[in-house]
């Protein structure tokens, strides 16, 4: 039986990647229709802890890495798939981890998980948006993206914003 996960699959990398266009019209169409300004969106990410960030970049190098090879094989076939459908496995897995950086995120950033989007800041909701529209994209798990993002921010706000910890993390 071939090894599906040896090498990089460029239908997996399309499909990945239009996954990653519409989620990003979406979330330009979201800002648009709320009028989120550029303000609203840095003070998200100054808002954002430093941690968070350096987890959602850990994450995304693991989904980058994982995502080609036998991690997701070996998890696909422990529950029961078997020959060439596992390439669906390689494509649920970052929709998920996107899923649950979006929420986990909007958790974080927004104080609590609502059904109500609209009890959200905008500014909030595009930046976890981005967040993890940008874990879906393909080939990114090499570069730090969110924390250069998140460093810019704090630059520009004079680094008096900077948390390293989310709040209630420690007790």
């Amino acid at each position: 039986m071939a090894d599906y996960y040896k090498k990089l699959s460029w239908g997996r990398v399309l499909i990945r990647t239009l996954i990653a266009i519409g989620m990003f019209a979406f979330i330009m169409k979201y800002a648009m229709d709320k009028s989120v300004t550029a303000s609203d969106f840095v003070e998200a990410i100054q808002a954002t802890p430093f941690a968070l960030v350096v987890f959602l970049d850990a994450m995304d190098a693991f989904i980058d890495k994982t995502a080609y090879y036998k991690l997701y094989n070996r998890a696909y076939v422990m529950m029961g798939g078997q020959g060439q459908g596992q390439w669906i496995q390689s494509l649920l897995a970052p929709v998920a981890v996107s899923a649950v950086i979006f929420f986990g995120m909007l958790a974080m950033l927004g104080g609590a998980v609502t059904i109500n989007l609209g009890e959200y800041n905008p500014g909030v909701l595009v930046w976890v948006g981005m967040m993890s529209a940008y874990a879906m994209l393909p080939e990114t798990g090499d570069e730090p993206w969110m924390t250069i993002i998140w460093l810019a921010a704090q630059l520009v706000g004079g680094f008096h914003h900077v948390v390293i910890l989310p709040a209630g993390l420690l007790g």
